[in-house]
């Protein structure tokens, strides 16, 4: 159901994140240092991942289903930690449901609007939120430009952040972006931060790589202080919700995720 006003104070009712796996963890990550009180229900749709090679009728289905499974647990507020389905979905989840949905992608796009001097800039996503030209449309007064990198995620579960075949693979993937003079760039997955390093390396110091979970984090704060729906005192409470394979996923939470993930419940 949804949250019930009269129950309890709407301030203790849980943020809920989705994601199609474990990527949104690394927005979670940030959003429980910035918000430490907040309790919180995370649920990765691990039965339909990745949703970066989806079609965009078939994210925008499997971003609402997980939409309206948080809704049922009494979220107060959603924040979808997943670029590709914030591509699609976001506007959707977002007339669907009576509670306040936050996205990744227009913080992103104001961080790296604000990075840049000179007005050339890159984003790296999958390929369905490169396809989907959501960025190109924000950013049409600017010289973009996207770069669909597939293979970025896999290597990432893999465990191959540090590997020299990610190495060669990002060298393939940015290749174009060489003498473009572009001086900031976005990191339009939740799982190319981890890569971050080989990126900077290979684009150079002077671009500045944008990653915005932690602004996610603080708008996150600022909505829920407009609304008062802020929880300022309390130990939290984390769960963690899976569509297929919890085992899997907790494995995987150790890359991403600097907390313990004992527990993953099967939906």
């Amino acid at each position: 159901m949804l949250l019930d006003k009269n129950s309890k104070s709407l301030s203790e009712y849980p943020i809920g994140f989705f994601d199609s796996g474990v990527g949104g963890l690394t927005v979670m990550r940030e959003l429980i240092q910035v918000l430490p009180h907040e309790n919180v229900i995370y649920f990765g749709d691990t039965a339909h991942l990745p949703y970066g090679n989806k079609s965009p009728s078939a994210i925008v289905e499997y971003s609402l289903n997980s939409a309206h499974f948080l809704a049922a647990q009494g979220c107060k507020l959603i924040l979808i930690a997943c670029h590709t389905a914030c591509a699609y979905a976001l506007e959707s989840v977002q007339a669907a449901l009576p509670i306040p949905v936050l996205g990744v992608k227009e913080v992103g796009v104001r961080d790296l609007k604000a990075a840049t001097k000179t007005n050339r800039i890159a984003v790296l996503g999958t390929a369905a939120t490169i396809a989907s030209a959501v960025f190109q449309n924000l950013l049409k007064s600017y010289q973009l430009f996207p770069i669909a990198c597939p293979l970025f995620v896999p290597l990432v579960e893999e465990g191959f952040q540090d590997h020299e075949v990610s190495k060669k693979i990002a060298e393939h993937y940015l290749l174009p972006l060489k003498n473009t003079g572009i001086d900031a760039l976005l990191l339009g997955c939740t799982h190319y931060p981890l890569l971050a390093p080989i990126i900077q390396e290979i684009v150079g110091a002077s671009v500045q790589l944008i990653e915005p979970s932690r602004s996610v984090a603080f708008a996150t704060k600022d909505l829920l202080e407009k609304k008062n729906l802020l929880r300022q005192t309390g130990m939290p409470t984390y769960r963690f919700c899976v569509s297929d394979n919890p085992e899997k996923f907790r494995h995987l939470a150790k890359i991403f995720f600097p907390y313990s993930v004992d527990k993953v419940q099967l939906v």
